[in-house]
């Protein structure tokens, strides 16, 4: 393709991780990081998996998340680089991931950077995947994104399962299809990366972000 705007910083995570923190009882003895350990346990399969699957720079992380779990006390310089130059946005879908404003700012940042198919066809392809953290039917994705489903698995199960309990619920119950359901995602966002490119968009401070989600329509 002869667009020069398609252009890949090598350095640049593949997949942004998007995760509502999940604040424990007061005075729990390191209760803020085992309440959110799922999420950081998804992080790093994925991380593996697309190691696996995409040869990448040496010094380039496949993906990023908030490892400090503050809650949204305040923006720093890596995530908002993160934010404004991955290539897919993964968002760990909850009623408390929907009500975060933090939450909200990080994917109306990545909404608000266009994305263009690298063989220059049209498309409408937002390279946003909002995952079933909890069980589907507690929440629905902000406007009219697709949901992440991980089709094209022998067992025909899965799907409904996955979307029952969420990927949340799945790591909890340490059930095997986790495992599945992440090695799915792993393969979309590799898939999203080779075929569409989302321009950079680099913000030094969140301030003009929109604080709330679109809502679907009627």
């Amino acid at each position: 393709m002869d667009d020069d705007r398609v252009v890949d910083d090598p350095l640049a995570p593949l997949f942004f991780v998007s995760y509502a923190v999940i604040k424990p009882p007061q005075r729990t003895p390191g209760g803020r990081r085992e309440a959110n350990i799922n999420a950081l346990r998804l992080f790093s399969e994925l991380s593996i998996h697309v190691n696996a699957l995409v040869s990448r720079q040496p010094g380039a992380d496949p993906g990023f998340i908030d490892r400090n779990m503050r809650g949204g006390e305040r923006w720093t310089p890596d995530l908002l680089e993160a934010a404004g130059t991955c290539q897919v946005f993964v968002a760990l879908l909850s009623p408390a991931y929907l009500d975060s404003e933090w939450c909200a700012m990080e994917w109306n940042l990545f909404a608000s950077r266009a994305v263009v198919r690298r063989d220059g066809r049209p498309s409408n392809e937002t390279c946003i995947l909002p995952v079933s953290w909890t069980p589907a039917d507690s929440c629905e994705p902000p406007g009219y994104v697709q949901r992440f489903s991980p089709d094209g698995t022998l067992d025909g199960d899965l799907v409904p399962t996955y979307h029952q309990e969420g990927l949340y619920g799945l790591l909890s119950m340490k059930d095997p299809a986790s495992d599945v359901v992440i090695w799915k995602l792993a393969q979309r966002i590799v898939e999203l990366s080779r075929s569409h490119w989302v321009e950079p968009r680099v913000l030094t401070e969140p301030g003009g972000l929109d604080r709330t989600f679109s809502r679907r329509g009627g």
